[in-house]
């Protein structure tokens, strides 16, 4: 299977319970991340649920969450043509008391390389500037 992936990782000083009330708000994603116009989750904050989000400049998506640990990790999946993508959001708690986020995203499926192009280079050139702004905001609860 074709596969594209990127990675980032922030370390930051708020806590696994500040990340996850920043991230469990979806309807507030865009607030830290500039690429979406909106989000509108259709349910609770579960696996399982469904949502809409809207990328600047891109097509409404739809997306489920899935794999979810309280204050840990989740991932939200959407289907695009013959491809699958996930974003996955993880806390991991450092030895310092500290902590690091790590946003990874993947899509599988014959077309990844193409998706990988030309939405790939776009998640590259945000994507740690959203975690940055995550972070900050956090921080700040």
């Amino acid at each position: 299977m074709l596969k594209w992936q990127y990675s980032e990782v922030v370390n930051t000083t708020a806590t696994s319970k500040q990340i996850w009330a920043i991230w469990k708000d979806a309807e507030n994603w865009s607030r830290w991340d500039s690429e979406l116009e909106w989000v509108k989750l259709h349910g609770p904050f579960v696996e399982g649920t469904k949502g809409t989000m809207k990328p600047r400049g891109g097509p409404v998506v739809v997306f489920e969450l899935t794999n979810i640990e309280e204050n840990r990790k989740f991932v939200d999946c959407a289907k695009l043509p013959l491809t699958t993508l996930e974003f996955i959001h993880r806390y991991e708690t450092l030895a310092d008391g500290g902590g690091k986020i790590i946003h990874s995203v993947e899509m599988r499926g014959l077309l990844a390389p193409l998706f990988g192009h030309l939405i790939g280079s776009k998640i590259r050139t945000h994507l740690r500037e959203a975690m940055l702004k995550l972070s900050d905001l956090a921080e700040r609860i």
